[in-house]
């Protein structure tokens, strides 16, 4: 079974077998309890140098910046970024109750049209390319009235899709093939946390999901993006 004891034995075998012990970096898993049992305690002393110049924190004005980092441990495993992106956006949905009844609604409207349920950005865009009156229309002519989008559930439609359209492009883009997806992930987080500030403050609807998801956010990246925004505050 896959337990946390058993994953680190393999693990441990695998790399006394091949001798690659010594040559690895990083271990990158999900977020299952059983990787975090068996990897989440391992760590590489001081292996942030690997990272920072001499020079650069010689340059560095920000005394609190250089003892973090001078004092922070490295950990071997780290959690991967599309399954702690998709957990984030699971504990937006969960915290937030605003976007439930248009979602459930547009989801039956697809089951009426022999589709699969709405698990994508671009389902939920068709339907609002599709009249209010002209969809409301043919669900009556289907005597599914109570199906029916408002003004209201469009507007939420609209809004659920404006906060996670930068969700699905990181998601995409750091899983391309071409590209140094790893000098992707800093620039995403960075990229979603102004988004959702700046969404925050433009919702009418959703307001609840978008606290939820900065607060998720700052819980599951909060290290990296605090060490990002300092970082930024020093250029300024």
């Amino acid at each position: 079974s896959h337990t946390g004891e058993n994953l680190f034995h393999e693990y441990d075998h695998v790399s006394t077998t091949f001798s690659i012990g010594n040559k690895v970096v990083r271990l990158i898993t999900d977020n299952a309890s059983s990787n975090i049992s068996a990897f989440g305690e391992l760590v590489i002393p001081s292996f942030e140098s690997y990272f920072i110049t001499e020079d650069a924190i010689a340059e560095s004005d920000n005394d609190e910046v250089e003892n973090e980092l001078d004092k922070r441990e490295e950990l071997l495993r780290l959690s991967c970024f599309i399954h702690t992106l998709q957990l984030e956006v699971k504990d937006g949905l969960d915290e937030s109750g605003c976007t439930r009844s248009a979602m459930a609604k547009v989801t039956e409207i697809a089951k009426l049209s022999h589709k699969s349920g709405i698990h994508s950005l671009l389902q939920f865009r068709k339907f609002l390319v599709i009249s209010n009156v002209f969809l409301n229309d043919l669900l009556t002519e289907q005597k599914k009235d109570e199906l029916a989008l408002s003004m209201k559930d469009s507007a939420i439609l609209r809004q659920f899709i404006s906060i996670f359209t930068l969700f699905i492009e990181a998601t995409t883009r750091t899983q391309a093939e071409e590209c140094v997806s790893i000098s992707l992930l800093g620039p995403s987080i960075l990229g979603i946390y102004y988004d959702l500030e700046n969404e925050l403050k433009l919702c009418k609807y959703t307001s609840s999901l978008c606290n939820a998801l900065i607060n998720s956010l700052k819980e599951r990246f909060g290290g990296l993006l605090s060490i990002i925004l300092k970082y930024l505050l020093m250029t300024i």
